[in-house]
């Protein structure tokens, strides 16, 4: 009789094994699908966006202005993507779009921010996003080494563009150009 209630307690221990790990793989999964959902949201709000500002841009550029979109660059290296270039006779300007819901914290030299997102329900959230001025800094830099590098000289000078000022600045020395 022995051998057969350790049988049965084995296959009972088996079973809840089985349970468990259906479970934890369910949570997995779940947590892993909520990520990549997230991950195609943001790139969303960014190409809407881009989009927006693109549209808008479109509507105040001279005959003779070129836009480019989402240009990339690849120098020594060094990648680059610019969401904007705009290039005309004053020189070239990189601007770099962003889209957030939310406030942001930082300072100038910082390599992130940090956004803070209220929810509905009063729920406060916090991520560290990318710095869009040591991004632009960086994409002048790689751009002014492309254009060295093929005897160009031009004047660049690159912005951060807050779309529909949703995203109120909490940083100095920057200007919060939302607060008039």
């Amino acid at each position: 009789m022995k051998p057969v209630s350790l049988m049965v307690l084995f296959m009972d221990y088996i079973f809840l094994f089985v349970i468990v790990a259906l479970i934890v793989l369910s949570f997995l999964a779940i947590r892993l699908f909520r990520k990549k959902r997230e991950q195609r949201e943001i790139k969303s709000a960014g190409n809407r966006g881009e989009a927006y500002f693109n549209n808008m841009l479109k509507s105040i550029l001279r005959n003779d202005d070129v836009l480019i979109k989402n240009a990339c660059l690849n120098v020594n290296g060094k990648e680059a993507e610019i969401d904007s270039l705009i290039i005309n006779n004053n020189g070239i300007f990189i601007v770099e779009v962003k889209n957030y819901n939310g406030r942001l914290y930082g300072d100038i030299d910082d390599f992130e921010w940090t956004k803070e997102k209220i929810s509905p329900g009063g729920n406060v959230f916090y991520k560290q996003v990318k710095n869009p001025i040591k991004q632009i800094k960086r994409q002048t830099y790689i751009l002014s080494q492309f254009l060295k590098e093929n005897n160009i000289r031009v004047w660049i000078s690159g912005y951060a563009y807050f779309i529909n000022g949703n995203s109120p600045l909490n940083l100095n020395p920057v200007k919060n150009i939302t607060d008039r």
